[in-house]
Formats: C-alpha cells, sequence, structure tokens
C-alpha cells in the first residue's frame, strides 16, 4: 500500500511517539537529508512517525541531548515552520535571572532575533564607516 503524505497548510507538525527532546520535519523533498545532517545522524538516528489518526509515516524525527543546537542548524536551511523541535529547554543566558524555556517552538530558538539583530547593526555600523 502506498503511503499518502498531505500536509495542512499552515504545517502542523504533530509531536513525535516520545517524551525526548526531538526535532521533526515533513518526509519529502531534502528535509530528511537536513534532519539527519543537523541532528548527527550516525549518532542519533532519523526515524518516521504517523500523524495521530493516520497509518502513513509522513513525518521525520530524532531524538537528541542538544536540540537547541539541531534547531539552530535546521533554521540555518529550511523556512520558519517547515520544522518543529519538542521539549526543548534552552541554557540560561548568562547573567539571568531566570533564563527561558523554549518548550514546543515553531522552529526558531528563542535566542536567535537577538544575535540577527547584533550582526545586522554590527554590519550596518561598518558600512557606515566606509561611507
Amino acid at each position: 500500500m502506498s503511503t499518502q503524505c498531505t500536509f495542512p497548510t499552515p504545517l502542523n507538525i504533530p509531536t513525535p511517539p516520545t517524551t525526548s527532546q526531538t526535532c521533526a520535519v515533513p518526509i519529502g523533498g531534502s528535509n530528511t537529508t537536513l534532519l539527519d545532517t543537523c541532528c548527527n545522524g550516525h549518532i542519533n538516528p532519523v526515524l518516521t512517525y504517523s500523524a495521530p489518526g493516520s497509518s502513513d509515516n509522513c513525518y521525520s524525527y530524532c531524538t537528541t541531548d542538544d536540540a537547541v543546537s539541531v534547531q539552530e542548524c535546521l533554521g540555518e536551511y529550511m523556512m520558519e515552520g517547515a520544522f518543529r523541535c519538542f521539549g526543548v529547554v534552552a541554557a540560561r543566558a548568562e547573567g539571568s535571572a531566570g533564563g527561558f524555556g523554549v518548550g514546543s517552538g515553531n522552529g526558531r530558538g528563542a535566542g536567535a532575533w537577538w544575535v540577527k539583530v547584533v550582526v545586522g547593526v554590527g554590519v550596518l555600523g561598518a558600512l557606515g564607516g566606509l561611507v
């Protein structure tokens, strides 16, 4: 029997069948290859699973002890919302009183935005100095 994978719009990746930290992608294109690369597939195997109520394995996931790094790696190569990480708890920022939790994110690390802002301001400052 052939697999019939259809994905809703917007994409809502279901929770993989584990309570461990995981990242998941829909099967198709280069998604599974990117997941394998970002998740160190030779150490953390990539497995397939189905959405609730379906018998078709249309999603791939990996478990890892460092889902934040996997999430950041996937974010470099995939559109926001094209993957999802579950059970991710980011490290507490140095000097922070309470830290932060990413939870079941939409595929972007909670701290990733400020890195882009700092880098962007630095680039603009450098370009401004050249003019």
